[in-house]
Formats: C-alpha cells, structure tokens, sequence
C-alpha cells in the first residue's frame, strides 16, 4: 500500500521537480482557465524552452492536479501572501515549492512572465546572449531536466527597465528585451504586443511636439506664429534637421496644444503616460514675447541670459497642459525631456505633480560614473532635478556604441546604484539593435554582446558583482574558452580605462580600435586570447558568437592598416568622362569601401572614388549609383556657395598640416557649398543611367599644400544620399570611405600622393 502511495506522488525529492525524463514530459504547466495574453505567453515560453532543452513538451493545462507535478503560473494565488505583499508596486516574483509543485507567485501578469525565464535561467545553463535568432540562445541539451533552484524571491531596483531599439529586426530585438525582464521597449504605439509583453503603455514616441502634437501639414498655413521666429522669419519645421521648436509663449498655441492632448487621450485613453518631448535640436523662437524676462508668480524674474530661462519657459507652458490634463484625467500622467535646453531645471518655476521627468545625460563621459569629478556638470542638474521632483526616469545612451567592445556595464551599475539610492525608479536607455539587413547602421553587437546583456541585468539588480555576472555569461556563452575570452575584453578594458578621454554615445569604432588597441601593442595578446579560444569553445551557437567577435577584430585592424586613398600624378589635365575609363583615371586606383557612418557595413548603393593631381590641382573623380534614377533625389540649381546639397551629394575633406581643413560639396545639379569660396574649384557634373558622375577640381592653393614637397595629406570623403525624403530636409545619411566621424581629423584617412 505505502508503495503505491509513493508512486502516485509527483516526483518530486528534495525540493526538486522532475520536468522531463529521458525527454519525455514529467510534469505540466498550469495557468488559469482565463489567463490574460501575457500568462499565456509565459505558459508558452515555458513550454518552448524546456522543450528546446529537454526535448518534452510539457501540457498546459488549466487545473492544479495532486497526483501530477506541476508548474503553477496565476498572479492571481492568494498563496504566499507575505510575497505577494512585495509585488505591490513592481513586477518582481517569487518561485516556491510545495507538495511536488513549484508555484511561481506575482502581483501581475509581467511578474509571472519575469519569473518564467529567470527559473529557466537558474535550473539549466541557458542564456538569451543576444537577439540574434540563429545563435543568440545558447544552451546544453538536458534530457531529463529538474528544477532544483525553487525557493527565491526576486524583486527589481528600477519598476521601468528597456531599451530603445530601433525598428530593424524588432520581433527578434523585442523578444529577447522580454527575455532579459524588460517591461519598456519602444515599440509602435498600438502594437497590441505591447500589452502582451507586460510593458508600460505610453503614447507619443519620441521627440513630438511638433511631429506629433503642432504638425507642420495641420498648422503652419494658418498658424505660422505657434513656430519660431528667427531673424524676422517663422521657421517652416521641414527645412530644418529634427524639425524646430514652438513658440512657447504663445497663448493659443497652448490652447491648441491641450486640444491636440485632450484628443489623443480620448482617442488611447489604455495608455497611462503620454510623453510631450521637446523636439532634438536647438530652434527656438526669438520673437519679442519669448525673449522678455520671465515673470515669475512670486514677483521674480528670470532674464533670457540665465542658464534656465529656456528651460523655465518651457515648463511653464507644459504646467498649463499638465494642470488641463490632472484635473480632466486625474489618472493620465505626461513625460517630459530633460535634454538640450530643458536639462536645466528652472528652480523657481514648480514641475506640475503629474509631470515625469525623462533625465537625458547625453554630455555625461561614459569613461566615469556620475559622481566622477569629470561629470559633475551632469551631476549637478540631476541633482538639482532631484530637489524639483521623485518622479526621474534615468534615461541613458549605454548601449550606443560602435563596433568597439566598451566596457560600459562597469560605469552604468555604479550610474544605476547612485540615482536609485536618490530616489530614482525608473530607467531606460538607447541600444543598438542587433540587425543584418540593409539599413543596418553597426554591428556592435559582436563584440558588446556580454555588456549589453550585462546591461539588461544591471537594469534590474545594479548590486550584484559585475566580474560574477560576467562570468555567468562567459560561461554560458563560451563554455572552456570563457577565460581566454574574458582575457581578451580584460586587456582592452584596461586600456580603456587608462587611458584618459571621453567617451559618450556617438564614439567612432575605428578611432577607439587605434587608440586603445593598436597604438597600445596589444594587438598580439588580443590576438592569442581569441585563438586559444577557438581552441576550446565546444557550443554551436559559442562558436557562431566567437566567430563574430573575431570578424570584428580583424577586420577593424584590417581597416587601420589599409585606410589610405592614392592620388596619381597626371601630365595633363584629365577630361570628364563620367566612367573614367579613358587616359590617366584608368591608373588610378578606385576606393569603393565606403560604409554607413561609422561602421563597416557598406552603403549598398555602389560610389567610387579615383584621385589625379599634378602642381596645380588635386583631381576628384567621383561615380555615385543609385538605384532608380528617376526616383533620385537631389536639390535643384542655386545660385552661391552658402546653400549645401540636399539628397544626393558628395563632401569632401583636406587637411595638408593639421591646420584650417578645407571642405567642397557639390551635387547632380553641380551645386556648390565650401568653406573657401574665394578659390576657383570646379565641379563638373552628369546625370548618367546608372546614377550620377561627378569631376572636383581643387586648387593645391585652397588646400595650402605644395604636392612637390608634401607626399600625403589627409582627407575624408563623404557619399550623402536620400530616400523617399521631401527637398528642403538635411541629408539624413551618409557613406564615408572607410567610416568615420563627419569632419573629425582624426578619422581621416591618408591620401597618398604618387
């Protein structure tokens, strides 16, 4: 009798739950006969990676059963009520065993989910290392899978925690921030995946006031006052990058404004914060009203040369629409940059109680924490932020970095710990998205894959030990090699920090490559650690990982060796042939790696670079496809050098001596811009069939080079391009030979002179 007593039980022994055996299924998932979408996601979830691991394919079912073992997944358990009682404000979760079954407990539906993954993680060696979807999840196959971690409790140091991603790869991007526990992604306002994943529900996007709330299509024509006057003229938001700012002093605007608010949230009344952002630039208005002293209630006044007058002004139209929106929606609350000109708290004008505070530490030095002397700029104004209001969203650029491997986890936990000891609870930050499509910007993600996993950690628990948990990924990811690529990153990690500078989020990768690896010798053990590596990683998708990382390292050395450009000295003047086929172009070598910005990745629209000189002139020969030609963009002839290229162009960069660097643009219509217009450069232009075609002639005068004494100089060459964009906006991207940092000297690459 007591035997079958036994065998009726769950097997279950020690606290241990038995989900597969000899990959077959050994237990079920319970969820509630009504779950929500987003318990049935962790149901699937669940299912889905014990399966991966185990082979089993555990049942869902909607009913606790005593004889079987189970996972039970119902935020709404009155089990546990001294967990329960954690959970009251955040979505931490506990996971409890009782009786053969584990019970993973919650306040809400994200909890369940949260705990879903971090009992996979603890009870197996799987981690989500990266979004990437064909060797992002790494894990060991385990047939007869137990739980044995079952009795923890886990709640986060920040209540918002995600990402900004971008669109490219999103589904792949979005999944994996869930999986890491994220509950903010910058997802499309209405994709009902929102919801699914548990994340907060805002509305608006990024910066809108005018995209969003003031578009230009609606309100220019008969409003042009509600946009900024600047030297007597309003200013047309399209023909300005990033658009412009309003006229904030202006009454109706503010009217306008809280009916354009009161619409929308009628219109998404699901949504629980709607964000009003400056837009990203500096175009404010300098009409009389804006520029008088700001009259304050007290009686005092802030003059237009204080530090906070803009900010000040600002906040006082956003007061109004604040106090429109708490009285009518006492529930709704509005989130607001603090950027640019709004970083600067205005200490004499209140922030509205209903108003969240998106702190944007753009200038911050990523080599240092906040409270390093080199910040204490930044430190300053959140600590004066900090004085006006709790409600402080930490929003942060970590995870914008190049194709570089920078260790940004160490400064963003120490970040973390600080702002969250002074009253911060909310965070999130700019990553790059892990993408290989066309469009793709970088592929830092081969080579920050442990930090920005280390980020996705941080974010939730900034105290636990950094070495330890890299060392779990390392682990994970790369199996017996985990030493030998944690040598690798330690010995560029400590040049990073020995070396003093700046870093912040737009760094160029290949700049970093040259000074903390190349110029430093390290090259040769970097090197080493990789190869010893290679020898032992025993995991596929380990293997797919290293495979990356050591693309990435040879391939930017590869760069630094090979980043020249010759220039061939011609014996005569060379004609215009826009194949440049004909007399001396066909001695010049062609350079054609010209990449997005300032990755590696190639403008997929094919431009070619050949270079002539002789005493009097450098000779540019530029070939620039497109893909349809009818459908290029370009500006229209204009008169003058003072109007630069929009659409399609060509830039172009020299520097003879490390002094004044001369810069020449032009375009299909042979526009001209340049920063020496007293010199008689030529730029000869033809519109082929295939794209356009392009002869710069540039005086060595203009350049202040003597070609006879000088064998190099430095230069930088820029393809600028366009898609589907209306004339009067800013080139929106650019291919630069070899990648850079526009105009940054020391990105440009050597012209040698032959």
């Amino acid at each position: 009798m007591l035997l079958s007593v036994l065998t009726a039980l769950p097997v279950s022994l020690h606290g241990a739950l038995v989900c597969a055996k000899a990959g077959k299924p050994a237990a079920e998932i319970v969820i509630p006969e009504k779950a929500d979408p987003t318990v049935k996601l962790a149901a699937d979830e669940l299912q889905l990676w014990i399966e991966k691991i185990s082979g089993a394919k555990l049942a869902i079912v909607t009913a606790e059963n005593p004889a079987k073992a189970q996972i039970v997944l119902d935020p709404a358990s009155k089990n546990y009520p001294a967990d329960k009682a954690k959970f009251q404000d955040n979505d931490g979760f506990s996971v409890r065993e009782k009786s053969g079954k584990v019970y993973l407990n919650a306040g809400r539906s994200k909890g369940v989910l949260n705990g879903v993954f971090q009992l996979l993680y603890r009870n197996s060696d799987i981690i989500w290392a990266r979004p990437d979807e064909t060797f992002g999840t790494i894990f060991t196959p385990d047939p007869n899978l137990t739980l044995t971690q079952t009795d923890f409790i886990d709640i986060p140091a920040f209540i918002l925690r995600g990402w900004q991603m971008g669109r490219r790869n999103a589904a792949a991007n979005n999944i994996w921030q869930v999986r890491n526990r994220s509950n903010w992604i910058a997802m499309d306002v209405n994709d009902p995946l929102k919801k699914v994943y548990g994340c907060w529900l805002e509305y608006g996007g990024g910066h809108n006031i005018v995209s969003v709330y003031i578009p230009e299509k609606k309100y220019f024509k008969t409003h042009p006052e509600f946009y900024p006057l600047k030297n007597g003229k309003r200013l047309v938001p399209h023909e300005h990058k990033a658009l412009v700012q309003l006229c904030f002093t202006n009454p109706e605007l503010v009217k306008a404004f809280i009916s354009e608010v009161d619409a929308r949230i009628k219109a998404n009344p699901q949504y629980d914060t709607y964000r009003i952002m400056i837009e990203d630039q500096r175009n404010l208005c300098e009409c009389p009203e804006c520029m008088k002293p700001i009259r304050l209630p007290d009686g005092k006044t802030v003059d237009p040369k204080d530090p906070a007058f803009r900010s000040t002004q600002f906040f006082m139209m956003l007061n109004r629409i604040a106090h429109y929106v708490k009285e009518k929606y006492p529930d709704k609350r509005i989130l607001t940059f603090a950027y640019i000109f709004t970083v600067i708290p205005p200490p004499a004008c209140p922030v509205e109680s209903n108003i969240d505070i998106s702190f944007c530490p753009i200038s911050k030095n990523s080599k240092y924490p906040i409270t390093a002397k080199e910040n204490e700029k930044t430190l300053d104004r959140f600590s004066r932020w900090s004085k006006l209001t709790k409600n402080i969203t930490w929003r942060e650029y970590y995870g914008l970095c190049g194709d570089f491997p920078r260790p940004i986890d160490v400064i963003a936990f120490a970040d973390w710990q600080y702002v969250n000891k002074h009253g911060s609870i909310r965070t999130y930050s700019e990553m790059r998205a892990d993408a290989d499509a066309p469009g793709q910007i970088t592929r830092s993600w081969d080579v920050n894959s442990m930090y920005f996993w280390m980020l996705a950690q941080g974010c939730w628990n900034p105290h636990r030990d950094v070495k330890a948990l890299r060392k779990e990924f390392l682990t994970r990811v790369y199996g017996k090699a985990a030493d030998d690529v944690a040598e690798y990153y330690r010995l560029i990690e400590e040049q990073w920090f020995k070396i003093p500078g700046r870093s912040i989020w737009n760094d160029v990768a290949n700049t970093n490559w040259k000074t903390h690896v190349i110029e430093t010798g390290i090259v040769p053990k970097c090197r080493a650690a990789l190869d010893h590596a290679a020898e032992k990683v025993d995991k596929p998708n380990g293997k797919k990982m290293l495979a990356a990382l050591r693309k990435n390292f040879e391939a930017y050395l590869d760069l630094a060796r090979n980043k020249r450009v010759t220039a061939i000295k011609t014996a005569s003047v060379p004609e215009f042939d826009p194949d440049f086929k004909s007399g001396d172009w066909t001695k010049a070598p062609v350079a054609e790696q010209f990449n997005w910005n300032t990755s590696l990745k190639r403008h997929p629209d094919k431009t070619e670079l050949r270079l002539l000189y002789d005493e009097k002139n450098l000779y540019a020969g530029i070939k620039c496809d497109v893909p349809d030609v009818a459908k290029m963009l370009y500006r229209k002839p204009v008169k003058g050098e003072k109007v630069f290229p929009w659409g399609e162009g060509f830039e172009i960069y020299l520097n003879a001596d490390g002094g004044k660097t001369v810069q020449v643009v032009t375009d299909p219509s042979g526009n001209r811009f340049s920063n020496v217009p007293k010199s008689k450069w030529i730029a000869q232009v033809k519109i082929t069939d295939k794209g356009w075609s392009a002869l710069v002639t540039i005086p060595w005068k203009a350049v202040a080079a003597d070609p006879a004494k000088a064998k190099e100089l430095k230069g930088m060459f820029i393809r600028q391009f366009m898609r589907g964009k209306r004339e009067g906006e800013a080139p929106w991207r650019a291919a630069i030979l070899f990648s850079g940092k526009r105009k940054k000297l020391s990105d440009f690459c050597k012209v040698e002179l032959k």
